[in-house]
């Protein structure tokens, strides 16, 4: 009997690349080798990767990508599969059904639908019964852990799993939209900023690392990291810099609305625990710094980091022979605890709601004689929660490799509830979670995009 299976996926792919051509305007779909591309009456380019060799292809693919960046076009970037050979084009590159580029005038701004996790539930309960007298029996139970099916209506952030015309809806939202620098990033005053170099010794780039699904029938949560990834050549001291920051809106878990239930016995679902990841997947990279460094009990705290990037004025004399990069960031972690676990090359932090970062039952309030009750939630756990960190490595500048880099962040979410009476009570609550990013298939970084 014949496998239909790919002859439908072919066919999937294709409706995809009919429907960005009847649906957007003026796009260029790019099929293979052409004499004379000219891109400047087009609006985007599109390539669908599945229909070409990555490798082979490789010369002709840069040349009508670059074509379209400097006529500031965006891209639609279909079924890659070679995240190393994109970086060998655009400074980095990585795995994707979809991949959405925005270039404007001094970085370019990355999109990768269908980004997603598996989705965990773990239920647990605790028995208590007491007496007239106030002594308590209490029996916790907690479930194993079990991989909830994800359905297409639950996973509104996995792109593969809509249907054609949800697709092609979501790309234009995108290619609509208009990318600003988040605040935080914005650099305070002429000279602190890679953009001051000379163009061959800086890429800068921006990643979305986003997804939003269903925690219930009612609730929301939608979640927007923005990774902005500088690499940075300097001639004196001869280094390179990865400079990795992620900002963005941060983590929201009913989507700006209300929780689904908010009462004196019943809250959730709420953010617990957020882990931001980054890690280099190589041995030529050392760590100069990561921020911040362990936060507890404090309304803000200020990321900041400081490296000084040379630049060879023989050929550069129109520039400065030294730039000071140095940046801060403060962000709002009231009621959050965070923690620095980066060892090594691997930059890693926990973000933990200090209510219950020691047992997720410390959430539950017993009083004498009377049914216990769900303590109240401070606003980070119910609404939008930055995660600001940063991280910075350095190599030797005649490091030209492709290097791997993992990125990716986690998020916990709790739904506590008490039902029954004063005399015999039953706290429950539903843990969820999901790691979204670039973590088996991490972004590629060309080192050899930059040079001083």
């Amino acid at each position: 009997m014949r496998n239909f299976e790919p002859f439908l996926e072919n066919t999937m792919k294709n409706s995809l690349i009919k429907r960005l051509e009847g649906t957007l305007y003026h796009p260029f779909i790019y099929s293979g080798y052409q004499r004379d591309i000219d891109l400047s009456n087009y609006s985007v380019l599109v390539i669908n990767f599945a229909n070409l060799d990555e490798c082979s292809d490789q010369l002709e693919l840069n040349k009508v990508i670059s074509m379209a960046l400097a006529l500031k076009k965006p891209l639609v970037l279909l079924n890659v599969e070679d995240g190393r050979v994109l970086s060998k084009i655009l400074g980095i590159g990585f795995m994707g059904k979809c991949i959405i580029v925005r270039p404007y005038s001094t970085y370019n701004v990355f999109n990768v639908l269908g980004l997603g996790g598996d989705v965990m539930q773990e239920c647990g309960q605790a028995d208590v019964t007491q007496d007239d007298t106030g002594n308590r029996c209490f029996s916790v139970e907690d479930t194993n852990m079990c991989e909830c099916e994800c359905q297409p209506t639950q996973c509104q952030s996995f792109f593969e799993n809509l249907c054609v015309a949800d697709q092609v809806r979501m790309i234009e939202a995108i290619l609509e939209s208009d990318f600003k620098v988040p605040q935080g990033l914005c650099p305070p005053a002429p000279g602190s900023t890679p953009a001051d170099l000379p163009e061959s010794q800086f890429r800068l780039n921006y990643l979305a690392i986003e997804g939003m699904w269903n925690l219930s029938d009612q609730q929301v949560t939608n979640n927007s990291v923005i990774m902005e990834i500088s690499l940075i050549a300097s001639f004196n001291p001869k280094y390179k810099y990865l400079r990795i920051r992620s900002v963005g809106a941060g983590f929201n878990p009913a989507n700006g609305a209300p929780m689904e239930n908010d009462s004196t016995y019943d809250r959730g679902y709420f953010q617990s625990h957020v882990q931001i990841h980054m890690q280099p997947n190589t041995t030529l990279l050392k760590t100069l710094s990561t921020e911040p460094k362990n936060v507890n009990k404090q309304a803000q705290y200020t990321t900041s980091s400081e490296f000084n990037v040379g630049v060879d004025i023989g050929k550069n004399p129109t520039f400065s022979s030294s730039y000071t990069i140095s940046e801060s960031m403060t962000t709002v972690v009231s009621d959050f605890n965070i923690y620095n676990n980066g060892a090594g090359i691997t930059a890693d932090w926990d973000f933990d709601l200090s209510l219950t970062e020691n047992s997720i039952w410390d959430i539950f309030d017993e009083e004498f004689l009377k049914k216990a009750k769900v303590k109240p939630l401070p606003a980070l756990a119910t609404k939008n929660l930055q995660t600001i960190t940063e991280a910075v490595w350095y190599s030797d500048n005649t490091v030209n490799d492709v290097i791997g880099v993992q990125l990716y962040w986690k998020v916990d979410h709790f739904h506590c509830y008490v039902t029954g009476d004063w005399a015999s009570y039953t706290e429950h609550y539903t843990h969820k979670w999901r790691t979204v990013g670039f973590q088996g298939t991490p972004v590629n970084i060309n080192f050899g995009s930059v040079n001083a």
